[in-house]
């Protein structure tokens, strides 16, 4: 069935005397469940009238669909599993009405945190990187939350913990905004909700079965609007990870209704993720950093891993569930900078990173099978699902912005790689030619 975005928040009133943790589930489901998602996308991605997925001119068999959860009430993939993690922490009494919750956040999840919070009127504090782009911090301050990071724009410290710690909270260490996060809520009583080790926690949770209220799952709910337009099951579902709670929890719920979609894991250059899944690496404790290669800043915006220092350790520093990924693909991360151009110029769509990626390697493995080197004949239709995450425009300042990508990507040539993939890519969308070919000096790896 289609979903609407939210429209009332007015009508959320608590009518008779409940208690307090019943009040705010209450409060939750009332005004938020299953209403603050959107059907595929728009005319720009999925015609309503034709009911038809994104059309590659050059490979007609192929079909890609596009979720587009940018029109959620926050803006991005975030808000539904926001909704989960509040659920999950209000249930085990971890969220009360004199909590104020504190995460780590690098800008979606911290915009959806606080409009959660402002929902059910507890205060959110999101733990910042001190470069984290204006575009973020207006994300989350716009829905009530606090923003603590060492210096503000005027250059005052923020919060007597920074003066010690100014160099340390940078954006590539999330183990240090993790703990910062986690020691304020414990020095002030207040609960540290902890994106990255309680996503599968709050995913798993939120599994409802055929009730009239119907699973969060996202993949639930691309089954049903596929079904709803005479589509079948897509043959692959595309999607990078960031915490790994999304596609973890869309790989279990594939795994636990044995559906035939196969789980690809979208991974960045310099993530660990592709080792992590495919030869079980980097997530020794005792190990500590032996064998394991630095991170190269600036990497794909929310995902990816390597900002984070500790090792890969489930329900820890990560929620990705390897054993549910069929495949990965690695994509450089100048083609990904590329395809959000090529997104925008060739297809008319305003896209983030995480999701050029995610249509990157839908794009390859579409041109896989129209070679024939998929599992499905080459003369049969071939189908991708990706999701929108988040829009181009918080990427103004970035990855859009031709001045900052020549500064923080000249290792990787700057502009001139840019320009060389987008090339590639726009000719890939057009007449079909695999853009994988002569790549722009750094290849492509999948499992």
């Amino acid at each position: 069935m289609d979903h609407t975005p939210l429209v009332r928040i007015e009508v959320c009133i608590w009518t008779s005397p409940v208690s307090e943790p019943e009040a705010i589930f209450l409060l939750l489901n009332n005004c938020f469940l299953f209403d603050g998602k959107q059907i595929f996308g728009n005319a720009k991605i999925l015609n309503s009238k034709t009911k038809r997925p994104l059309e590659i001119a050059g490979i007609p068999m192929a079909d890609i669909f596009v979720k587009n959860e940018t029109a959620t009430a926050s803006g991005t993939l975030k808000h539904r599993f926001v909704w989960a993690l509040t659920m999950w922490a209000v249930v085990e009494g971890k969220i009360t009405s004199t909590s104020t919750v504190y995460d780590s956040t690098s800008g979606n999840t911290g915009a959806s945190e606080a409009y959660m919070c402002r929902l059910i009127g507890v205060p959110y504090v999101a733990v910042v990187a001190k470069e984290l782009e204006e575009e973020k911090v207006r994300q989350i301050t716009q829905f009530g939350g606090q923003i603590m990071k060492p210096l503000s724009a005027r250059g005052e410290i923020l919060g007597k913990w920074a003066i010690d710690h100014i160099s340390e909270l940078t954006k590539v260490d999330v183990e240090t905004r993790n703990y910062w996060a986690e020691r304020m809520a414990a020095e002030r009583g207040g609960c540290f909700i902890n994106q990255f080790g309680n996503a599968n926690a709050a995913e798993d949770d939120h599994e409802s079965g055929n009730y009239p209220l119907e699973s969060t799952n996202v993949f639930h709910e691309i089954a049903s609007q596929l079904k709803s337009r005479g589509f079948g099951l897509p043959h692959y579902f595309v999607h990078s990870a960031g915490t790994g709670g999304t596609i973890s929890s869309v790989g279990k719920y594939i795994t636990r209704y044995a559906l035939p979609t196969r789980v690809l894991l979208a991974d960045s250059q310099h993530s660990l993720y592709y080792d992590y899944v495919v030869y079980q690496k980097y997530g020794n404790l005792s190990a500590g950093d032996e064998g394991r290669p630095g991170w190269a800043p600036p990497g794909i915006a929310g995902i990816g891993y390597g900002y984070n220092t500790a090792p890969i350790v489930f329900r820890r520093s990560t929620s990705l569930l390897r054993t549910v990924i069929d495949e990965v693909v690695r994509m450089p991360d100048t083609a990904t900078v590329a395809a959000m151009r090529s997104l925008r110029g060739v297809l008319d769509i305003d896209a983030g990173p995480s999701t050029a990626l995610n249509f990157l390697v839908a794009l390859f493995k579409a041109h896989a099978h129209s070679e024939g080197s998929e599992a499905t004949s080459e003369k049969d239709r071939f189908s991708v699902v990706l999701i929108m995450g988040d829009p181009g425009r918080f990427y103004q300042s970035t990855y859009l912005n031709d001045t900052w990508v020549d500064s923080k990507m000249a290792r990787y040539g700057g502009m001139e790689a840019i320009r060389c993939w987008q090339a590639k890519i726009d000719e890939a969308i057009r007449s079909g030619r695999n853009f994988a070919e002569n790549t722009c000096d750094i290849s492509i790896t999948s499992s």
